[in-house]
C-alpha cells in the first residue's frame, strides 16, 4: 500500500516508529507510532519505558474520552515526552478522519478529551549530491535532521554509510504534518528513497498491509534488513569498533573489543535490534548498566554502558524490534557517554558492522499488483526530483495525518 496523497484511494499506517523523534523548541520530543494489529496503548507505552501502573493510569484517563480497546491498525499515535527525563505529557491519537483523542498530563491529573482532527500532511521531495556525509548534505538539502537520521536504518543494511563518495546522490520522499495554527511541522515517515554510490543504486519504498504491518521494499519486492535494525541507536560516530586487540584507554593494555561503540549524547534512546527475550538487565562489571536478549536463529545481543534501563524490563520479558530497551550513558569502564553494541552467533562473537541483512522477505503474491501499482508512482516521483534543485512540495492530503 502507498499514500493517497501520491494518488492511491487507500493510505497505508505503519506500523513503525518515526527512527528519529522530533525535539521541539520547549524541551519536548514528539515519537510517531503507527498502530499494527494486537497494539494496546498499555503494552506501547510500557515498550517506551512507563511502569505498569502509569501506563494503566494513562489508559484508565484516555478511556473517559474513547474505549481505547477499540484503537485500529493503521491508524497514528503520537506521544509527547520531556526531553530530558522523558516523561510523559500528552497523548494524541487519530479515531477516525474527523476526531483526535488528547490525553494530557497536568497539574499532576491526567485528563482526556475528543477534538477535530487538525491536520495537514504534506509529501515532500529533495535530492542532492554527497559532498561531505549523507546526514549533513541530506539536510543542507532541505530534509529535517529526523530524515537524514532514519536513512541510516532504510539503507544501513545496503550501504556503508560511513564510506560514501563525493558525487554519491540520494533522493527522499517523505511526510510533514502540520497541526493548524503551528509555526512548523513535525516529522512523519519516509515513503520511499533512493542512493546511488559507485555503480550502485537501491531505491526503498515504504510497503504494508491491512494490519499495518511491513517495512521497506525494493523495486524487485524485497525487504530491506527486516529481522535486525541495522543500528540500535541514533550516534553521532562510531567511537570504536570491532577488534580482538584494542588499546583500553582506562586499562592501557591492548584486549578484545567485541563489539562496536556508538557515541550518542546522554539519555539517547537505545533500541532492541530485533524480537527476542531478555536473558540479563542490570550491573555487568565493566559493561555498566546493560541488557542481553536472546533472537531466534542463534543470536544474541548485548548493550553496555547504558544510564538507566527501560520501564521494568529484566530477565524473561519479550521485547520487540525497535523497542526502547534502555538510554545511552557512561556507566562501568567508560572515558564518555556511549553504547557499547555486542552480537553473538551460536556463541561466536561476531562484528555487528559486517552482519549481512538478515530474515529478508518477498512481498506476499497476493499483494504484487498492488505493490506494482505503488512501485510505478513511486519511481516517477523520485525521478523528477533534481539533485541540484530545492526541496519540493509532492502534494498534500487535508485533515488527516496519513
Amino acid at each position: 500500500m502507498f499514500p493517497a496523497t501520491l494518488g492511491y484511494a487507500e493510505r497505508p499506517r505503519a506500523a513503525v516508529v518515526t527512527k528519529a523523534a522530533r525535539v521541539i523548541p520547549n524541551a519536548f520530543v514528539d515519537e510517531h507510532i503507527h498502530l499494527a494489529k494486537g497494539d494496546t496503548l498499555v503494552g506501547l507505552l510500557a515498550d517506551r519505558g512507563l511502569g505498569t501502573p502509569e501506563a494503566y493510569a494513562w489508559s484508565k484517563a484516555a478511556s473517559v474520552a474513547f474505549d481505547v480497546r477499540r484503537m485500529r491498525p493503521r491508524r497514528g499515535l503520537t506521544l509527547r515526552f520531556d526531553a530530558e527525563g522523558r516523561t510523559l505529557r500528552s497523548i494524541r491519537y487519530e479515531i477516525d478522519d474527523r476526531s483526535l483523542l488528547v490525553v494530557e498530563s497536568k497539574d499532576g491529573r491526567i485528563e482526556a478529551r475528543r477534538e477535530d482532527l487538525p491536520y495537514v500532511t504534506e509529501i515532500r521531495g529533495v535530492a542532492g549530491t554527497i559532498g561531505r556525509d549523507l546526514w549533513r548534505d541530506v539536510t543542507e538539502a532541505g530534509a529535517p535532521a529526523e530524515v537524514a537520521a532514519a536513512l541510516g536504518e532504510v539503507f544501513g543494511w545496503e550501504f556503508d554509510l560511513e564510506r560514501l563518495q563525493s558525487g554519491d546522490q540520494f533522493r527522499v520522499l517523505y511526510e510533514n504534518i502540520w497541526q493548524v495554527g503551528s509555526k512548523s511541522p513535525s516529522v512523519g515517515k519516509i515513503l520511499a528513497a533512493s542512493l546511488e554510490s559507485g555503480d550502485k543504486s537501491v531505491t526503498a519504498m515504504l510497503f504494508e498491509d491491512d494490519d499495518g504491518h511491513g517495512g521497506y521494499y525494493t523495486p524487485e519486492g524485497r525487504t530491506l534488513g527486516r529481522y535486525f535494525l541495522r543500528y540500535p541507536v541514533e550516534y553521532t560516530k562510531i567511537s570504536s569498533t570491532f577488534s580482538y586487540r584494542r588499546f583500553h584507554p582506562i586499562l592501557r593494555r591492548r584486549r578484545p573489543h567485541l563489539g562496536v561503540d556508538f557515541a550518542a549524547p546522554r539519555g539517547t534512546p537505545v533500541h532492541a535490534a530485533a524480537d527476542g527475550k531478555v536473558v540479563d538487565a542490570g550491573w555487568e562489571g565493566g559493561l555498566g548498566r546493560a541488557v542481553r536478549i536472546e533472537h531466534s536463529e542463534g543470536y544474541r545481543t548485548t548493550y553496555g554502558h547504558l544510564s538507566r534501563i527501560a520501564g521494568r524490563l529484566g530477565a524473561g520479558r519479550s521485547v520487540r524490534r525497535g523497542q526502547v530497551i534502555g538510554y545511552v550513558g557512561s556507566t562501568g569502564l567508560s572515558t564518555g557517554n556511549h553504547l557499547h553494541y555486542g552480537v553473538e552467533r551460536d556463541g561466536e562473537h561476531v562484528d555487528p558492522l559486517a552482519l549481512k541483512s538478515l530474515g529478508a522477505t518477498t512481498v506476499p503474491a497476493s499483494e504484487r499488483a498492488q505493490f506494482d501499482r505503488m512501485r510505478r508512482r513511486v519511481t516517477q516521483q523520485l525521478s523528477l526530483l533534481e539533485t541540484d534543485g530545492p526541496a519540493t512540495v509532492v502534494s498534500v492530503s487535508r485533515r488527516r495525518t496519513e
